[in-house]
């Protein structure tokens, strides 16, 4: 019994359920990536179903093509609470401003999401490394 550790007395409600399943799950086929202001779920189940197709059931290299490019689209939620496409969370996330604000409307909280470091200096760090690796590239272009 929960009630005997912390005083209170929980009763068992769906509206919890309910109210969650309305205002998120309802919403999520018009959601729009806040980047590229396109939406984030395909209208298509055969492309939905190519974002969760795992790499061992590629069998052709059109079908290894097909699952790497709609990873890149894959909907992706940050804590913000708003639906990504990959590529574009990753981009937004490695590259000035480093997701120090939301750019939806109405929004203007942290970007945040576990696949990529929450430290902004590390992130700085990462894109100024890729930045004098590209330039090294230049560099020695011109001498060829």
């Amino acid at each position: 019994n929960i009630s005997e550790h912390n005083g209170s007395n929980p009763q068992p409600s769906l509206l919890s359920l309910v109210t969650f399943l309305k205002e998120k799950i309802q919403k999520l086929p018009m959601e729009v990536c806040p980047s590229c202001q396109k939406i984030t779920l395909p209208s298509d189940p055969d492309e939905l179903k190519a974002l969760y197709i795992s790499a061992s059931e590629c069998k052709t290299e059109k079908e290894k093509k097909a699952r790497k490019a709609a990873k890149a689209k894959r909907p992706i939620r940050t804590y913000c609470g708003h639906w990504w496409h990959y590529s574009c969370l990753h981009k937004y996330m490695t590259e000035p401003p480093f997701g120090l604000s939301c750019p939806a409307p109405g929004c203007s909280r942290r970007v945040y999401h576990p696949d990529w470091p929450d430290d902004i200096a590390q992130l700085e760090r990462a894109w100024a490394g890729e930045q004098a690796r590209l330039r090294e590239i230049q560099d020695a272009a011109m001498f060829l």
